[in-house]
């Protein structure tokens, strides 16, 4: 994969830097240094402290044709980390190219796709694999090879989607921090189908959206995205299987003055094992513009459940309730706050997560959060009880 990367990296700069003549060149992204300060010292054998700075960088470079119906982006991304050598990693977030006519759109290359509309977990997005060891949340995705034809109307898009590629999850390694009690074997992984990372996915995507109201219908067919875990018995650790999964799944959101509705649905068989679930979720935001010396106000409840038996693949999010608010000051330094809370109505394993940024200049900017786990012991949901943190980022956006 990491040639593969370097390839598509070289070729659209290549590509981008004979056509820039013919169109609107530009250059974009940060880098950044991102410090982490962890609470207390770390629950299992191996793990170092974590207190570290790691290096961040995310540049794009893109090109649009005079027409605008043709379009080129590269964005890759790489991480150097001091304490985890599997958090160091590169990863190709956007190479492609793009098409757009009056209703035709075609696409081609290594791209990121959002399904769902829930703020604090999307079970409906499916499409591009999770980048674990970013965020345990599932909110940062891998770049997914992929070719795509569809259309664009005033009201309507659809999409049909060839994956030809899988990307495996990323999981922190046994001296990270945010890891499971069992190591995860990421060299070793297992597949339902014989070809592996190399069994193709279809996807179809259908949206209507009008007067306020989003309507989205997706379909995957492949590789499952979560994994499951099979105990290595010779090391003691757990090696990740991808089986086949046949996924089904509706998103909607109806905007009513301030206030957003939400809510999204999904239905999964994996093929093999014939293990059938579903699950989904319902929220709320409402947004209060110029509250209070000119600043924005936001809020968001949601609800989350999930009914997978226990042999099906492990997830976070259960039977989760979520309340969050965002402050958006408004001010030359864009600065925003956001605070929110992810709590298991069972068995009460809480996420929660505060974080505050305000730019300086016209390319700094200085972000703090901080992270907070809480659960009972002995269960894999309460495995970060003890990575509380705090973190410091300083960003240049060029």
């Amino acid at each position: 994969m990491q040639r593969f990367i370097s390839f598509c990296i070289v070729l659209v700069f290549l590509v981008t830097t004979r056509l820039a003549a013919a169109g609107e060149f530009s250059v974009a992204g940060d880098v950044s240094a991102d410090g982490r300060a962890f609470v207390r010292s770390p629950a299992y054998p191996g793990q170092a402290r974590g207190d570290a700075v790691s290096l961040r960088a995310e540049p794009e470079v893109s090109w649009k044709a005079e027409g605008e119906h043709h379009a080129l982006v590269l964005r890759p991304f790489y991480r150097l980390d001091p304490i985890d050598p599997r958090r160091s990693h590169a990863d190709l977030r956007q190479a492609r190219w793009d098409y757009r006519g009056d209703v035709l759109t075609v696409g081609a290359g290594v791209g990121t796709f959002g399904w769902g509309v829930l703020e604090s977990y999307r079970p409906s997005d499916v499409l591009n694999q999770t980048d674990f060891v970013e965020s345990y949340r599932g909110d940062v995705k891998l770049g997914q090879p992929f070719v795509q034809i569809g259309f664009v109307t005033e009201h309507w898009a659809g999409s049909l989607y060839y994956l030809p590629y899988f990307r495996e999850r990323t999981f922190p390694g046994p001296r990270g921090r945010l890891r499971f009690a069992a190591n995860v074997d990421t060299d070793n992984p297992t597949f339902e189908p014989k070809l592996g990372v190399f069994h193709p996915s279809g996807a179809a995507r259908l949206a209507y959206r009008n007067a306020g109201v989003d309507v989205s219908l997706n379909l995957l067919s492949g590789l499952s995205r979560e994994p499951r875990f099979v105990a290595v018995l010779a090391t003691g650790d757990v090696a990740p299987r991808y089986d086949l999964m046949q996924h089904a799944s509706i998103d909607l959101q109806w905007a009513i003055g301030g206030f957003v509705l939400k809510g999204e649905g999904y239905a999964r068989l994996l093929s093999e094992s014939f293990i059938a679930y579903g699950g989904g979720g319902v929220g709320v935001d409402y947004t209060w513009s110029d509250a209070i010396a000119g600043a924005d106000i936001s809020f968001a409840v949601e609800g989350l459940a999930d009914f997978r038996p226990l042999d099906a693949p492990f997830t976070l999010f259960r039977h989760n309730a979520f309340a969050g608010m965002r402050v958006a000051a408004n001010d030359s330094g864009s600065t925003e706050a956001t605070a929110g809370a992810l709590v298991d109505v069972v068995d009460g394993t809480t996420f929660g997560r505060f974080d505050i940024g305000h730019r300086f200049a016209e390319h700094w900017r200085v972000s703090l959060d901080a992270n907070l786990f809480l659960g009972p012991s002995g269960k894999l949901a309460s495995s970060f009880r003890r990575d509380s943190y705090g973190g410091a980022h300083v960003a240049y956006f060029f």
